[in-house]
């Protein structure tokens, strides 16, 4: 039988064993670079003393060359051991999301928060505690973003969600691949920034650096320039005040439109080390085989030039900030004005974005669609006994022994739920506690990853597509003057617009209308439910309002009343959480009341 946990423990081992001797390895190069300078100098001192002059020299040649080398070993050892670091905490971080122990991870949404989405809100799916919590492994805002819009605003079509499904199928089954992408933008930088200004800044040109005469004088001019300084000196009678004038000419060049080219070499700076966390992603993504004809198309969008790979392209970039971090070395205004480098980084940059920049946004989606996938995928990796949904054209939702993905397994209780067809609205009743809004919000969250492509939790689950509405966590809203019975009127008013229009309403009501008086709310909650019913809905509504049950009983009604209930043990309250059908015949407010030490009297 598949055990994820003892796999991650065993991944974890694994890396922690790599990591250990790879400190070790680091600390002993670390303390070889301090002997090797310690004794070379020493050795150089005594031979100079003795007034050795050339073995002083060999000396001092020799214990550089090595120090250099210990440098390049320790850097690149210590890579490693940073690789060995990142696997480490990726797969601990595995184990906690199977000991329930996710809700310390520091992305959970919070930013994606909506309280006026139409469902977001309501399922939990941003914030602490969320599904995208629980979820995200993504390292890019990019992928950020993707991962939000799988959630929210996916493709709803069959097709899409079937061939997303593949793919989270192939990702699932691909841990070393999955965990090896993540490291390679992970072992760059651990934050990275918003890539709406790096991608302006690619779009965006000034068209008067690619001009042909600009670009033939910044070439031309330095080579006289150096030609006319070495002729000064080499050449008799050879005038030095050609190449004066030649330097003046410079300095004036490279006086003229610092500033723009200051604020165009500064803005490039700025997004190196995004670029170059995308430029690993990507070169991993293009040199990698997939059989899912969905991640293939993902691939295809990086193919924006047959005769180079966009690993390339974006290394020409790369070479390109190489040279613009050359600004930050000494002496460089000497330099600049010798070689007019400002105009030869500019003018490189301005070709790279006219002939690439255009594909940039192309290229980063890619990245975010693959790691949103990637986030999907390894979730269907722990969860290898969830089942993929059955996307279907009959209006009908069944689910066998369906629970709430982001309960522990331990304190899961899953229930079998079939509705549909003449059948469209099932009513839940049950007592304070029993379990009714989860049980909403399990069929939400669940219907949500089923649309996103990914398993669900249950057994078995087929859907079709419809759009979500909810109105569950209703507040007032004191800044507008709205309260919360009319924002909940807001909310309502949306879902009967919607399914009045034709479309496929599927809705969540929880405890509807429950800021007004006992006599409106049961006249209102009637009307609504009847409206929605015959409607091309499919939906769920939990009430306290026993007399609602009685809509099930009228001619032609299409609902049906389920409810959850509580027993007495030891004259304490236990629920079993457990959908039941029929209607509620359970009370235990007072109980409740009392329990918590409210005096009252019966």
């Amino acid at each position: 039988m598949v055990n994820r946990f003892k796999e991650y423990e065993q991944r974890r081992d694994t890396y922690k064993e790599q990591m250990d001797r790879l400190t070790l390895k680091v600390n002993h190069i670390g303390n070889a670079r301090l002997i090797v300078i310690l004794a070379g100098i020493g050795i150089a001192i005594g031979l100079y003393f003795n007034k050795s002059w050339l073995g002083t020299l060999n000396i001092l040649v020799i214990t550089f060359i090595v120090f250099l080398y210990l440098v390049f070993k320790y850097n690149q050892w210590n890579k490693k051991k940073k690789r060995a670091e990142i696997l480490y905490s990726i797969n601990i971080k595995g184990l906690q999301r199977l000991q329930g122990e996710w809700k310390s991870f520091p992305e959970s949404g919070e930013d994606y928060i909506d309280e006026d989405h139409f469902f977001s809100w309501d399922l939990d799916l941003f914030g602490r505690g969320s599904l995208f919590q629980w979820m995200n492994d993504t390292v890019t805002p990019m992928g950020k973003e993707k991962l939000r819009k799988a959630l929210i605003q996916p493709d709803k079509t069959a097709d899409t969600i079937k061939g997303r499904q593949k793919a989270v199928q192939e990702l699932a089954n691909k841990i070393d691949w999955a965990q090896d992408f993540q490291v390679s933008g992970i072992i760059e930088k651990d934050m990275m920034n918003d890539p709406k200004p790096l991608l302006n800044w690619s779009h965006k040109m000034n068209d008067s650096y690619l001009k042909m005469g600009i670009g033939l004088v910044t070439k031309i001019l330095p080579a006289l320039t150096l030609l006319s300084i070495i002729a000064a000196f080499t050449i008799t009678n050879f005038s030095y005040m050609v190449p004066a004038i030649l330097f003046t000419v410079q300095i004036v060049l490279a006086v003229i439109g610092f500033s723009v080219r200051n604020d165009i070499m500064s803005s490039a700076g700025k997004y190196r080390e995004d670029i170059k966390v995308y430029e690993k992603l990507i070169c991993q993504l293009e040199k990698s085989s997939f059989k899912s004809p969905y991640i293939k198309q993902l691939q295809k969008g990086l193919q924006s030039d047959k005769e180079e790979s966009v690993t390339q392209q974006m290394k020409k970039l790369d070479g390109v900030l190489d040279m613009v971090s050359m600004r930050h070395i000494q002496f460089y205004i000497i330099f600049n004005i010798l070689t007019l480098w400002d105009y030869q980084c500019v003018i490189a940059l301005e070709r790279w974005k006219k002939k690439y920049g255009k594909n940039l946004k192309q290229w980063l989606e890619s990245v975010g669609d693959v790691e949103a996938l990637l986030s999907i995928g390894m979730r269907a990796y722990e969860q290898h006994q969830w089942e993929m949904p059955e996307i279907t054209k009959e209006r009908k939702v069944v689910g066998h022994d369906l629970g709430h993905p982001l309960l522990n397994a331990n304190e899961r209780v899953a229930n079998t739920i079939q509705f549909g067809g003449n059948k469209n609205v099932l009513l839940i009743t049950g007592s304070n506690m029993s379990g009714k809004s989860t049980f909403l919000r399990t069929v939400g969250i669940n219907l949500v990853l089923a649309y996103s492509g990914a398993p669900v939790c249950a057994k078995k689950f087929c859907c079709p597509i419809m759009s979500i509405y909810t109105s569950m966590r209703v507040k007032d809203d004191l800044e507008n003057k709205i309260s919360s019975f009319y924002a909940e009127l807001i909310r309502i008013k949306k879902i009967v617009e919607t399914a009045s229009q034709g479309k496929e309403v599927f809705f969540l009501l929880d405890e509807i209308f429950k800021g007004t008086n006992s006599r409106d709310r049961h006249i209102g909650a009637k009307a609504l439910i009847r409206t929605l019913s015959k409607q091309n809905t499919l939906g769920l509504v939990s009430t306290h309002d026993l007399e609602l049950a009685e809509l099930a009983e009228e001619s032609g009604a299409r609902i049906a009343n389920y409810h959850f209930r509580e027993h007495y043990k030891d004259n304490k309250i236990c629920f079993d959480y457990t959908l039941n059908s029929g209607v509620s015949t359970t009370f235990n407010a007072i109980y409740l009341m009392k329990q918590i030490g409210i005096d009252i009297q019966e």
